[in-house]
């Protein structure tokens, strides 16, 4: 499972239309417009904040949890 940062959604290996990676990472998106305003601003959606760091790796691990439900975006 995979993990938008953008629209929060969680994802499929199928669902992965774009990636981008930055500082290393590599983020995964379920469209151009996330990708695209993630690239922008990556800081805005992963932070450099132990806050923001903590509810990325939480929405990460609670990713098993949505399998199977669709994402919706825009």
């Amino acid at each position: 499972m995979y993990y938008d940062p953008v629209c929060k959604n969680t994802l499929t290996e199928e669902q992965v239309k774009k990636t981008y990676t930055f500082d290393g990472k590599t983020y995964e998106f379920c469209c151009d417009y996330c990708r695209e305003k993630f690239s922008d601003s990556p800081e805005t959606y992963i932070g450099k904040n132990w806050w923001q760091r903590f509810l990325y790796r939480l929405a990460e691990s609670n990713a098993e949890e949505f399998k199977g439900k669709n994402p919706t975006c825009h």
